[in-house]
C-alpha cells in the first residue's frame, strides 16, 4: 500500500480507505480485523466506510495490526477532516460572492490578495477572507463595521463612504507593519523623542518643498514601490529613529484617504497616501497626524479627507493647529 504524504492532494482520501486496501494487501476481511483490534465488526466497518473518525487509541491499535504508525492514521484522519471542512466553508462562501464584489477591483490589480495554490480556493473568498485575517464575511463585518473591537477602532467603518475600500487601505498598512517590526517605545518615550526632534523634522520639511520630476509617468496603477521617493523614504528613517512608524499607502479612487493615525500593536503608525499632487498637502497631512502622536492617547483611530464624523473635534482642531504651526515654521505659505 502506498503511504502518502499529508502535503500531497491524495490524502484528501478517506482513511478508511486506505485501510481497505491494506488488510486486502494483508489477506484479512473486516471480521479478521476486528477481531484482532479486540473491536466488534460494526465498529470497524464504521471506520471503513467513514462513518466513524479514527481515534488515538484506534490508531495505535491499527498500527499493531498493520505496522503503519499510528502518526500516518491520525494525519490521514485530520487531513480528511480539514478537506472536509475547508469544502464545507467553500459552499458557504457561495452565496457571499455580492461581499466580495463589494471591494474596489484594484484590489486585484495591485496584488495585494495573495494567490493560493489551489485555484478553487482562489475563485472563492478565502485569499481575501485571509487577506484581512478574518474567517467570515459576517466577522469582516463585526470587526470593521459594527466596531466590536473597540480597543482597536474607536470608529465604525459603517460611518465612511466606502467601508469596503477604506479597510482594505488600513488592512494593507498593517501587512507592511508587521512585515517590519519595529522596537516598542512606549507612549512617553515616544513623545519625549518627538519634541527633542520636532526641529529636525521641520527643517527636514522646509529642505522638501517640492515633489521631484519623474521620468516615468505615475498612474493610478503604479505599485507603490515605484512612487516612494527620496523625501519620503527620509522621512520614515527620521521617524523610526523617533519610534514611530510612517507607511506610504496607495488609496483607492473610492475612497480618498490622505492620512491615518493609529498605535498598531504598540506602535504609533502614521499611514499616508503615496501619490499626493502637492508636496505641501502631504507635509501638512503629515503634521496633522504628528500631532495625535504628540498630545493624543493610544486608543482611537483617525482619519484623514474622509466623510466621517470625528467623535472628538476637539482634537481634530488641535492637529489642525499644530500642522499649521510647522508647516509656517518650514516656510510654507499657509
Amino acid at each position: 500500500m502506498q503511504v502518502y504524504r499529508c502535503d500531497e492532494l491524495a490524502v484528501v482520501t478517506p482513511p478508511g480507505r486506505h485501510l481497505a486496501e491494506k488488510i486486502e494487501e494483508m489477506g484479512l476481511d473486516a471480521n479478521d480485523l476486528a477481531a484482532r483490534m479486540g473491536y466488534t465488526p460494526k465498529a470497524v466497518n464504521d471506520i471503513l466506510q467513514g462513518n466513524c473518525r479514527i481515534t488515538p487509541e484506534s490508531a495505535l491499535s491499527l498500527e499493531m495490526v498493520t505496522e503503519i504508525p499510528a502518526g500516518f492514521w491520525l494525519r490521514s484522519q485530520m487531513a480528511y477532516d480539514e478537506f472536509l471542512s475547508r469544502e464545507k466553508i467553500k459552499a458557504s462562501l457561495m452565496d457571499q460572492s455580492l461581499w466580495k464584489k463589494s471591494f474596489p477591483e484594484e484590489l486585484d490589480v495591485r496584488n495585494w490578495v495573495r494567490k493560493g495554490t489551489d485555484k478553487a480556493d482562489d475563485k472563492s473568498l478565502m485569499p481575501l477572507l485571509k487577506f484581512f485575517a478574518v474567517a467570515s464575511p459576517k466577522a469582516w463585518d463585526g470587526y470593521y463595521k459594527k466596531a466590536q473591537l473597540k480597543v482597536a477602532f474607536r470608529i465604525s467603518l459603517a460611518e465612511v463612504k466606502d467601508p469596503y475600500a477604506t479597510s482594505a487601505w488600513i488592512r494593507r498598512g498593517e501587512i507592511l507593519s508587521d512585515q517590519d517590526p519595529m522596537e516598542k517605545l512606549g507612549q512617553p518615550a515616544v513623545r519625549k523623542k518627538l519634541k527633542a526632534a520636532l526641529p529636525e523634522i521641520i527643517a527636514f520639511a522646509a529642505a522638501n518643498k517640492k515633489l521631484p520630476k519623474r521620468e516615468k509617468r505615475i498612474t493610478y496603477w503604479t505599485p507603490e514601490a515605484e512612487v516612494v521617493d527620496d523625501c519620503m523614504t527620509g522621512l520614515q528613517e527620521l521617524c523610526r529613529k523617533i519610534g514611530i512608524r510612517v507607511l506610504f499607502v496607495q488609496n483607492f479612487k473610492s475612497s480618498p484617504i490622505h492620512g491615518m493615525y493609529r498605535w498598531y500593536k504598540d506602535v504609533p503608525l502614521i499611514q499616508l497616501h503615496d501619490r499626493f499632487k502637492k508636496r505641501e498637502t502631504m507635509w501638512f497631512t503629515f503634521f496633522h497626524e504628528l500631532a495625535h502622536v504628540l498630545y493624543h492617547g493610544k486608543k482611537g483611530i483617525c482619519l484623514q479627507n474622509i466623510e466621517i464624523t470625528h467623535h472628538h473635534p476637539e482634537k481634530e482642531d488641535e492637529a489642525n493647529c499644530f500642522a499649521q504651526k510647522c508647516m509656517m515654521e518650514a516656510g510654507f505659505e499657509v
